[in-house]
C-alpha cells in the first residue's frame, strides 16, 4: 500500500475505485467494505484507493459545532497500518480543515478527479461527505453516478450481538468497560502502545512489580478498573494483568496505566510495550490497607491466567 498526501500528487498513473472516511478502529465493518472496494477495483480494471483524514473531522469542527472532542481508537500509524492489512493499493491522506468542510460533495470530487480519476465511489449506508447542508450528496446518491464515476451505497450496517457495528459503538463499549464487546466489533483486541515510566513502585512493593505506561491525551483509555491483558514486547507475547484508574487505596491523584506482567522480570524503562485488553475482571476498589489490596491483586492474577490460558 502506497500512502500519499493529496496535496502531492498531480496524477495517478492510473484509474481508481475509491472509498471515503475517517475509519478509526479499522473495525468489521471497514473491513467488509475495504474487501468490498478491492473487488470493485479489480472487476473495473482499476486500483482500489482509500481516502481517509490525517485529524477527525468532528474535533476540528469541535467548536463549531459547540460540541466535545473526541479520543480515538487508534493513533494514525495504527489506523494506517490496520488499513495496509486490507492490501488496498493506495491510502490518500487529507489535512481536514474548515476550509475543507465548506467544500461541497461535488466540489471535493471536483478536485479528486484530475488526480486519482476515480471510476467507482463505494459508501457505506450511512456514509457522506462534503458540507451536510449542500443538497449535492442525496443528488449523485440517488442518481448513483456523478461524471464518471459510478456510486454504491452499502443498503445496511453491520450487527454485533444485535448492536450495529460502528467507531462510537466501540467507544461507547470501552468507556463502559464492555472490551469484549468492543473486540469483538474491532476483530481484534482494543490496545494502547505507550513508553514504560517510572511509576510510584507500589506495585514492586507489594510483590507484584508493574509496568506503567505513559498516558496520550487523544487515544481513548478504557474503564477504570481491572482487565486481563496480553502484552506486546518486542516482537513476544506475554499475558498479565492491568489496571486502569488512580490506585484508591494510595489516593493518587493522576490515572495511570500500571501492569504486572506474568513469569518477566527484564529492565523495560523507556521502552515501548503495548498492552491489549481482553476482559474485563472487577472495578477499581479502595482497600483497607495494603495487604489486603496485595490478596485481590492474587486473585487477579487467579482470574486473568483463567481467562488467557
Amino acid at each position: 500500500m502506497e500512502v500519499i498526501k493529496l496535496e502531492n500528487i498531480d496524477s495517478l498513473p492510473c484509474s481508481t475505485a475509491i472509498t471515503i472516511g475517517m475509519f478509526d478502529g479499522v473495525h468489521k465493518g471497514h473491513q467488509l467494505m475495504l474487501q468490498e472496494l478491492k473487488t470493485h477495483a479489480q472487476n473495473n480494471d482499476c486500483k482500489s484507493a482509500v481516502i481517509t483524514f490525517a485529524n477527525h473531522p468532528r474535533n476540528v469542527l469541535a467548536e463549531k459545532l459547540n460540541k466535545d472532542k473526541i479520543q480515538l481508537l487508534q493513533t494514525q500509524e495504527e489506523r494506517f497500518a490496520k488499513i495496509a492489512k486490507s492490501c488496498v493499493d493506495y491510502l490518500i491522506c487529507i489535512d481536514f480543515t474548515l476550509e475543507f468542510a465548506a467544500l461541497s460533495p461535488k466540489q471535493f470530487l471536483d478536485i479528486l478527479i484530475p488526480k486519482i480519476h476515480p471510476k467507482i465511489l463505494l459508501l457505506g449506508y450511512d456514509n457522506s461527505f462534503g458540507n451536510p447542508k449542500n443538497s449535492d450528496f442525496k443528488d449523485i446518491t440517488s442518481k448513483g453516478y456523478y461524471k464518471d464515476i459510478r456510486i454504491f451505497q452499502d443498503k445496511m450496517g453491520l450487527y454485533e450481538n444485535g448492536i450495529e457495528i460502528s467507531s462510537t459503538e466501540i467507544r461507547n463499549a470501552i468507556v463502559k468497560g464492555n472490551i469484549t464487546l468492543a473486540n469483538a466489533m474491532l476483530g481484534e483486541n482494543y490496545s494502547i502502545c505507550s513508553v514504560v515510566e517510572k511509576g510510584f513502585q507500589v506495585g514492586r512493593n507489594l510483590g507484584f512489580p508493574t509496568a506503567n505506561i505513559a498516558i496520550t491525551e487523544q487515544k481513548l483509555i478504557p474503564k477504570n478498573g481491572v482487565y486481563a491483558t496480553k502484552i506486546e514486547i518486542g516482537k513476544k507475547i506475554y499475558k498479565g494483568v492491568t489496571n486502569v484508574g488512580y490506585c484508591p487505596t494510595f489516593q493518587r491523584d493522576n490515572k495511570t496505566i500500571e501492569t504486572f506482567i506474568f513469569d518477566f522480570n527484564e529492565e523495560i524503562y523507556a521502552e515501548n510495550i503495548r498492552i491489549c485488553f481482553v476482559d474485563f475482571l472487577r472495578e477499581e476498589m479502595q482497600f483497607a490497607n495494603a495487604e489486603a489490596l496485595k490478596s485481590q491483586i492474587g486473585k487477579d492474577v487467579l482470574d486473568a491466567k483463567k481467562i488467557l490460558d
